[in-house]
């Protein structure tokens, strides 16, 4: 009988074992998806209604999110799967990188560390945050010098992926308004349909993306300056879930 009860333990165990521990606090998996009209006149809405269509039709529970401020998007974040935001990048006392705009109404920003240049602005960091980003599968920041170092708010897409998101993209140069938001068309396509109709890894659907404003723009409108990182080069969008831990 202790033979058998030795067994039965044994093989729970490796079960247990073979199947990744991973969170389904949300089922569908959640999606926010940021976008916003600034003063200057810059729509970045219409990526993000994109983005958000995209995902519901693979079953993630998305969401819309135009003109809402960076305290709503950290808190957000932390329950997401998909974390996408398109917006302008921070210009600090002539230093560029490391921070991203959100715009209710008021200006307020999203930076990577706390390095000790404080801004005059609402502001949170990425680096406060200690294990709550282990389930997010993807985070997109679609801005001018997302993925470029700061001397005094880091990176970005580095911080990203030191507490635990899966795929990280962001963008080290200047990138054009326009050809940035064909890009996220293009991209949340590929993810979807690929170039073939059927689904494409992450990561080929952000580089091809960027092929895809090459031939439509002749330029690449900066999106060459992509820099990201990814858990696997063959992981898909789909099906919804949750990053593994």
């Amino acid at each position: 009988m202790k033979k058998k009860h030795l067994l039965l333990l044994l093989v729970v165990l490796l079960l247990a074992l073979a199947i990744p521990a991973s969170a389904t606090q949300y089922n569908p998996p959640w999606a926010h998806n940021y976008g916003s009209l600034f003063d200057d006149g810059s729509d970045f809405r219409a990526s993000a209604q994109s983005a958000t269509n995209i995902q519901q039709s693979i079953f993630y529970n998305s969401f819309y999110m135009p003109n809402y401020g960076v305290h709503i998007a950290k808190s957000n974040m932390q329950d997401d799967a998909i974390f996408f935001v398109n917006t302008h990048g921070v210009v600090s006392s002539g230093t560029t990188g490391g921070a991203i705009w959100f715009y209710n109404g008021t200006m307020s920003i999203l930076s990577a560390e706390n390095k000790g240049w404080l801004h005059y602005y609402p502001e949170c960091f990425l680096s406060d945050y200690t294990t709550e980003l282990k389930d997010v599968l993807l985070a997109v920041y679609l801005s001018c010098w997302s993925g470029q170092t700061n001397p005094y708010f880091g990176n970005l897409v580095d911080i990203s992926k030191t507490k635990g998101v899966d795929n990280v993209i962001g963008f080290s140069g200047s990138i054009n308004i326009t050809p940035a938001a064909y890009w996220s068309d293009r991209f949340w396509y590929r993810c979807l349909y690929g170039m073939l109709g059927n689904h494409q890894y992450i990561k080929h659907a952000a580089s091809g993306a960027v092929m895809d404003v090459g031939m439509q723009y002749q330029d690449f409108g900066g999106l060459d300056t992509i820099y990201a990182k990814y858990r696997y080069p063959n992981e898909y969008l789909d099906p919804a879930r949750y990053g593994v831990l």
